[in-house]
């Protein structure tokens, strides 16, 4: 039962980081592309958008693993 407890340890502190880093990737792309493309297509922001949900499952998992 303790091998299980340590590997949802990791595994969520792993999936932790990782939806930090990839909320804070779809938020340096969203002021990036704000920033540099004079008129950007529709499109651009729904994949900065899905990478932002992404990041949220991936936080709401790992806090899962680690209750």
């Amino acid at each position: 039962m303790k091998e299980v407890d340590t590997m949802n340890l990791i595994f969520g502190l792993g999936l932790i980081v990782i939806g930090i880093l990839q909320i804070n990737t779809a938020r340096v792309m969203n002021n990036n592309i704000k920033k540099n493309v004079k008129n950007p297509q529709p499109y651009v922001f729904v994949g900065v958008y899905i990478s932002l949900i992404i990041g949220i499952i991936l936080l709401v998992w790992g806090a899962w693993l680690l209750k």
